[in-house]
């Protein structure tokens, strides 16, 4: 078993700093960038939630690319100006009689003047590079849309993320994580299509002790993934004289916290049809996202010096009690 993770974590390390076409296929799998162009004519449509995380290339690569372009050309936006109101599916709070100038159905916003609302308003149609018509009904700003129900659950998102991940690790890591209010623009950058880029697996398979050689290999996936997405090697979060047990560096005590993020992002906010957060969504190549945040240590490679390895985690550790893995 040791001897095939230092073979799988050897083949990462290459793959990083060999040639381009070696750094297209690690273990087998090849990772695809989603493209936004259309589906060739009669190409086949995955099926709802049928997103892979297996190692097989053209699940990684083409499948993705058309369940992107699906889900974000084909399902949400722009709202259909033409459908008439229903009230009986709307909350007391949305009017019959829409009045300009008077706020109603503010559910997320509370707090803001109708001017503050307005000038939110015209920031998110900048961040995602829409019209007001993408989300609302204009004869009823009020009405709760389809779009505008996913916008709404979207904010509520923007500030979990300020407030359960991106305000802790600072606290935790204040001259290492970003700082400031991850928003609408962090990730669509004046795109609705955001696409799916350099795909991960369930973030259990990465916390998992003992991972099986499936499991094993989305690991390898997902290493390659984060490294493009940041723009970085393995040195960046790992120290070389163990990749396993010395996991104690700040980036990678942050990466291992955001990848509870991306997969908390993915099942608790996103629709069930959707699951298209990654790493490269807020970092777009870069070490530290950069937009509406302001960076942290733009951190040189770790020395590759074992440091007490005794005193860090051992995966194996529970095999020789007999607990359950």
């Amino acid at each position: 078993m040791v001897i095939a993770l230092t073979l799988v974590v050897a083949s990462v390390v290459q793959g990083l700093f060999g040639s381009g076409a070696r750094a297209q296929s690690v273990s087998g799998t090849v990772v695809k960038v989603a493209q936004n162009d259309a589906p060739a004519a009669g190409a086949a449509t995955p099926a709802a939630g049928s997103m892979s995380t297996g190692n097989n290339a053209a699940q990684l690569g083409t499948e993705n690319d058309l369940f992107a372009e699906r889900i974000y050309k084909h399902v949400y936006g722009p709202t259909d100006q033409s459908k008439p109101l229903d009230f009986s599916t709307q909350p007391a709070s949305v009017p019959h009689t829409y009045v300009g100038g008077k706020l109603y159905n503010v559910q997320v916003l509370k707090g803001y003047t109708y001017a503050t609302l307005l000038g939110q308003m015209a920031a998110y149609t900048q961040a995602l590079g829409v019209q007001c018509t993408y989300c609302h009904n204009t004869t009823n700003y009020a009405y709760d849309t389809p779009t505008k129900k996913i916008a709404r659950t979207m904010q509520i998102m923007a500030n979990a993320v300020t407030t359960n991940w991106v305000e802790p690790v600072k606290k935790a890591y204040p001259n290492y994580a970003v700082s400031g209010a991850v928003g609408c623009a962090t990730c669509h950058r004046g795109q609705v299509n955001i696409g799916v880029h350099y795909n991960i697996v369930p973030v259990q398979y990465l916390m998992y002790h003992n991972k099986s050689t499936k499991q094993a290999g989305s690991v390898v996936n997902s290493m390659y993934s984060a490294a493009k997405s940041l723009g970085v090697n393995c040195l960046f979060c790992h120290n070389s004289a163990d990749f396993v047990t010395l996991q104690y560096y700040p980036t990678n005590q942050i990466a291992q916290r955001m990848w509870a993020m991306v997969d908390d992002i993915n099942h608790k906010y996103l629709p069930a049809d959707i699951k298209a957060v990654t790493c490269y969504t807020c970092h777009q190549g870069n070490q530290w996202p950069t937009v509406l945040v302001q960076a942290g240590l733009n951190q040189t490679p770790v020395q590759p010096i074992a440091a007490h390895p005794e005193v860090h985690l051992n995966p194996g550790a529970h095999l020789a009690s007999g607990a359950a893995p």
